[in-house]
């Protein structure tokens, strides 16, 4: 049936994939994308650089100018952002059905073509310095920051490093450094989806003109080296002075990659243990218990063929900080030790398939949907067979994943203001 709903179609741009579905959202188009040149391809001390390049693309080209570029844009009420991450540089937009060429257009030409005004430079970095020095205050963002240092050792993708280190390198990005980056830039891993009012035919040869003469930029994703940090319930605390709150990571690697078997089981076992209201921590810690008013666990780290993590994350009040991370951890366990259960698992089954079906019905939803697909190296039969793969995950196969998660040797990092022994 969601092939004759969505009509999605795959078909070969520039060595790379595009997808195009047609959906009844009326003047509305919406477009996900992404090509090889993330901070993956630098080294560590310049990952600032193509965080910086991303969002400078649409601040200026040979061609334009800032303010006739983004004019142009917002005279047609298109959006087009960007953004770098891992292996990839992304870039997202929407627009009326009549002035998608226009959009494809300018993200070819902000990748391309950007022009990194020295004015402008010195205004992103200026930016990001305020950035960091809000982060430095985020206890949240802190307590993730550092549990990914106490799980990932330090040559891993997904090891960060510390908030000094990033803020050396965006002070160190030069125009000329911004220049050479663009240059790798181009159609290598070239993924594009395009969903929404539109006629197929049009919008193949709309991005056909607008990427196909584009040079390759980078072939490839920087090849993944597996962690080779045992768990070891490490633990990390950031006191932060007059804070509400006290922010708690609890996590573990997994050891896996999207490629693998346990996937799906370990995405399923993640969303019973914290996915939603109706999942095991949000019933106990926040509704029985009233302990936080927010608690989750996900899965993460798993872009680009890296090997990810599980990660539970709440927030407490700093006079039941020892009260409440001692609840969690034991409800952690309960879940592992008595939580596994069938009739669990079907509630999970039908919530999972439900939200991403409803995902589908919205331009966007699709277009990320579709993006991911092409990323992540699967067939565009996967955008179908995803709720039933989700329903195929059994008890067992719950298991075998939770087997995976080292209940003893779970790492912590927490930030706040700590109460005084």
């Amino acid at each position: 049936m969601m092939r004759d709903t969505h009509k999605a179609a795959e078909a070969e741009l520039a060595g790379g994939r595009l997808f195009i579905a047609a959906l009844p959202t009326p003047d509305v188009v919406s477009v996900e994308g992404s090509v090889f040149g993330g901070p993956n391809h630098v080294a560590r001390a310049k990952e600032a650089l193509p965080i910086l390049a991303a969002g400078l693309l649409d601040a200026g080209t040979t061609k334009k100018r800032k303010d006739a570029f983004r004019g142009a844009l917002s005279d047609r009420a298109a959006e087009l952002s960007f953004f770098a991450d891992g292996d990839r540089t992304y870039f997202s937009g929407r627009c009326f059905p009549e002035d998608l060429p226009f959009l494809l257009h300018a993200a070819s030409e902000s990748l391309t073509l950007a022009a990194f005004p020295e004015a402008e430079v010195r205004a992103a970095k200026a930016r990001a310095a305020g950035n960091i020095r809000e982060e430095r205050s985020d206890t949240r963002a802190a307590a993730e920051r550092a549990l990914l240092n106490l799980l990932y050792d330090d040559a891993h993708v997904n090891h960060p490093g510390s908030l000094d280190a990033f803020e050396r390198s965006v002070r160190s990005v030069r125009r000329p450094e911004l220049l050479a980056f663009r240059k790798m830039l181009g159609t290598g891993g070239l993924v594009l989806s395009i969903t929404g009012d539109l006629v197929p035919e049009e919008a193949r040869a709309a991005a056909d003109a607008a990427f196909k003469r584009l040079k390759r930029g980078t072939e490839a994703g920087v090849p993944k080296i597996r962690n080779r940090k045992m768990p070891n319930a490490d633990v990390k605390l950031i006191p932060m002075r007059d804070k509400a709150n006290v922010d708690v990571f609890l996590g573990a690697t997994l050891g896996i990659t999207t490629a693998d078997p346990l996937f799906h089981p370990s995405f399923v076992l993640a969303e019973m243990l914290g996915g939603s209201v109706t999942s095991h921590l949000m019933q106990t810690i926040r509704e029985r218990d009233g302990l936080s008013y927010g608690v989750y666990a996900r899965l993460g780290g798993f872009e680009d063929g890296a090997d990810g993590c599980l990660k539970v994350w709440a927030t407490f009040s700093p006079e039941r900080y020892e009260e409440s991370l001692a609840k969690l951890r034991a409800e952690v366990r309960e879940f592992f030790v008595n939580g596994l259960t069938e009739e669990a698992l079907a509630r999970k089954h039908e919530e999972l398939a439900g939200s991403y079906l409803v995902s589908l019905s919205t331009s966007r939803g699709l277009a990320r949907a579709l993006h991911r697909i092409g990323t992540e190296g699967r067939e565009l039969d996967y955008l179908y067979a995803l709720p039933d793969i989700i329903r195929a995950v059994s008890l067992a196969d719950i298991r075998q994943a939770a087997d995976l998660v080292p209940l003893s040797r779970l790492s912590l990092a927490a930030s706040g203001t700590f109460p005084k022994k």
